[in-house]
């Protein structure tokens, strides 16, 4: 009884009761927040529409009242689904063809085709739905038999490959905490070495030494993919040399972001430890693990400060999707605007830090000279 009466002493003495009761109804609230859709509403949907009638605006009108999608793009003329998926604005292309309402009128058969984005699964999935349900209720409101037959093909990652979706995330989350762990103790290195006050009189030269980082996680990059592609059968169709430029973009804001977050620390040490606060966001909600559709409208926002976040998204459509590098500039110019931020806020702690030393500097009296001891004549 006694033993136990003396561990109640220790522990209360600590912060294992607190920890214990508070940290588990966090990370619930925090996972029940995150969680809490369980489908996606209102999947973005291209249209093209070749027949260009009357019953063919009507057909699209009725689409976007699905709850399941949302119609964001009608095209009158042919276009590929390729150049349409590569970015990922849509989930789905729906083509309505010529003669479509001809033949509904007359009730002759007719095929609307449908490409479907099956590296976003949750988005298509709801497509599906949503658009298959229009089609019975039409063919139910005409007398008669069905006139609309939905053809449907999947295009990336039909099968549901692993390699494209938990591998991948598994040894880029591996690599980002490698990446940060290295990156994140520069600072707080040079602080315990007495050189941070010298290295600051060039802030830029504080900078560039993420770049050997971020060289070195290009490789690695280049090097998983091809193991992954040589013995998991991943599909990836990018041009190699293309796809060095996003790829340097992402170790580099990740190396500029673990900087920024430990640059504060006191020494190396502290500052490994301040890696959960890269981990966690990127593990929930750069779209590996959760779907973005499925993630709260808040947290959809916070998802496109994420690097990992970028990061994915030129795996599936730089990657899996083939797509050329022109349709991404906007995804270039995202890691950018990132990577400005980044640096913006890295300077203003360096000037933050240079008042510091110069306050310290001031306030720490002169050591006194032999010519002015007590035996100056």
């Amino acid at each position: 009884m006694w033993t136990i009466i003396d561990e109640w002493k220790h522990i209360t003495r600590g912060k294992f009761v607190v920890l214990i009761l508070i940290v588990p109804l966090i990370v619930a609230a925090v996972f029940s927040y995150i969680f809490q859709n369980s489908t996606v509403n209102e999947a973005s949907l291209a249209v093209v529409d070749q027949d260009h009638s009357v019953y063919s605006r009507q057909l699209i009108t009725k689409l976007d009242a699905s709850q399941y999608l949302q119609v964001n793009g009608v095209f009158d003329n042919y276009v590929e689904a390729d150049p349409l998926l590569y970015n990922e604005k849509y989930s789905g292309v729906l083509y309505l063809p010529a003669g479509l309402e001809t033949a509904y009128l007359q009730g002759k058969p007719i095929n609307v085709g449908m490409y479907l984005d099956m590296t976003l699964t949750a988005s298509a999935n709801s497509i599906r739905t949503g658009v298959s349900e229009v089609i019975v209720v039409e063919n139910a409101t005409k007398s008669g038999p069905s006139t609309l037959t939905l053809e449907q093909r999947s295009l990336y990652n039909p099968t549901n490959q692993t390699a494209m979706s938990s591998i991948m995330m598994f040894v880029n989350v591996v690599m980002l905490v490698l990446l940060g762990l290295n990156t994140i103790s520069i600072v707080p290195r040079l602080r315990e070495q007495g050189r941070l006050p010298e290295e600051l009189k060039n802030p830029l030269g504080i900078v560039f030494r993420v770049i050997p980082y971020a060289l070195v996680g290009c490789v690695s990059c280049y090097l998983v993919i091809g193991v992954l592609k040589q013995f998991g059968g991943l599909r990836f169709e990018a041009n190699w040399l293309q796809i060095f430029l996003p790829f340097f973009l992402y170790t580099l804001c990740t190396s500029l972001l673990a900087m920024l977050i430990g640059w504060t620390a006191p020494g190396a040490g502290k500052a490994s430890g301040r890696i959960v606060m890269m981990i966690m966001p990127s593990f929930l909600l750069s779209g590996g693990q959760v779907p973005v559709a499925l993630l709260p409208t808040l947290l959809q926002w916070v998802n496109k400060a994420i690097p990992l976040s970028l990061h994915f998204q030129v795996l599936r459509g730089f990657g899996y999707k083939g797509g050329d590098i022109r349709y991404f500039i906007p995804l270039l110019g995202h890691y950018l605007i990132l990577i400005c931020v980044i640096l913006l806020v890295l300077f203003l702690l360096m000037l933050k830090e240079m008042k510091s030393l110069t306050r310290q500097q001031e306030d720490t009296p002169p050591a006194p000279s032999l010519a002015e001891g007590p035996y100056h004549v």
